[in-house]
């Protein structure tokens, strides 16, 4: 039983998927999360997903780096993306099929998971209704994915319907085996107690580790608010076996501070590494 520690393959701005690759395994990472809008693009999977699975898998073995999670989002229909919930069940069919070939490519490729969007609230179908059906369509991809072999996470963000931990739960509890890709950041800047959002670890797949505090998405490592010590000693407890991949990349905020995301990864890695020997 161990953590493994991954890095996402957008953190450190655009290049080629061999130059990330070959960057991220210099670092020392023994897992990559490999992002949807710039390293392996979603429109190029869905043009042809045996080719770019083809591609990940020689990129993986070429630099043996094991493939976490695939960084999808949302699923696009005609370049568009298609949230889960959305009211027009056509669009919903085309989603489904989209994304069974998204699946293929994940299962031909290699990785363990793919994390999808948890879907948002829609205006002419209100926040309930959003949610009823954010909840049919998350069942019926989890079905799509386990059909493929792949596990499929959503990650529960400020931006989404699953904005408050009590909403996350009130979803999981409503998706048999919905798994989240669980990033604290979401909740730490709206100044959710911790223990509030710790109660999502029981239905965490994979997890984003970066820093934040109130009211300060992607602060500096020094300024983090996050107790991960309290993280890890609970993942022990509930004998977690799963994958956190360090995410950090800079926005304008972030530019015009003169933050530097190796350096901000570099230290989370050194942090989670020394909790991990603690409790593990």
């Amino acid at each position: 039983m161990m953590i493994g520690l991954s890095c996402h393959s957008r953190n450190y701005g655009g290049s080629t998927p061999d130059e990330i690759f070959e960057f991220i395994k210099k670092l020392g990472y023994e897992f990559i999360d490999v992002d949807s809008v710039g390293t392996i693009r979603q429109v190029d999977v869905l043009d042809n997903y045996e080719k770019q699975a083809e591609l990940v898998k020689h990129l993986s073995e070429k630099y043996e780096l094991k493939l976490a999670e695939y960084f999808l989002g949302g699923v696009m229909v005609d370049g568009r993306k298609i949230e889960p919930g959305d009211p027009d069940l056509n669009k919903r069919k085309q989603m489904y099929e989209s994304f069974h070939k998204i699946c293929s490519f994940a299962r031909l490729a290699g990785f363990r998971s793919i994390m999808g969007s948890a879907g948002v609230a829609h205006k002419e179908a209100g926040i309930d209704h959003s949610f009823e059906s954010a909840a049919a369509a998350l069942d019926k991809m989890i079905t799509i994915a386990s059909e493929h072999g792949v596990a499929f996470h959503v990650e529960p963000s400020r931006h989404s319907l699953l904005n408050t931990p009590s909403r996350a739960l009130e979803m999981a509890k409503a998706v048999k085996g919905l798994k989240y890709t669980l990033d604290f950041l979401h909740y730490q800047i709206h100044g959710f107690d911790q223990k509030e959002s710790m109660k999502l670890l029981d239905f965490t797949g994979h997890m984003h580790a970066r820093q934040a505090a109130v009211g300060w998405p992607k602060c500096p490592f020094e300024y983090g608010e996050i107790d991960y010590d309290a993280i890890i000693k609970r993942l022990r407890g509930l004998q977690w076996n799963g994958v956190i991949a360090m995410e950090f990349w800079n926005g304008p905020a972030e530019e015009a501070a003169g933050m530097s995301p190796v350096e901000q990864t570099i230290l989370m890695r050194y942090h989670l590494k020394g909790l991990i020997k603690k409790y593990y």
